[in-house]
């Protein structure tokens, strides 16, 4: 289901949109349109992206440092 909504733009930047909506043989309506779909899906990813990282880095590791066979000094060179 479509619906319209009415939106108020700049002369200069109204004027640039008919020219591209021209140039690319669709409408303003359109434009915005796919625009909207192209921003609302990247948010969609990045949303995704971050509950992923959440829930991957709620994993606990444990790192056991008290076993090391090495000396602090055998780290650097003298």
């Amino acid at each position: 289901m479509k619906k319209n909504i009415t939106i108020v733009l700049e002369e200069e930047l109204a004027k640039e949109a008919r020219i591209l909506a021209a140039k690319k043989d669709t409408s303003i309506s359109q434009l915005l349109g796919e625009y909207l779909k192209t921003i609302l899906t990247n948010e969609g990813n990045k949303s995704r992206a971050k509950k992923d990282f959440f829930r991957l880095t709620r994993k606990k590791y444990v790192l056991n440092y008290s076993k090391r066979e090495f000396k602090r000094d055998d780290l650097y060179e003298r």
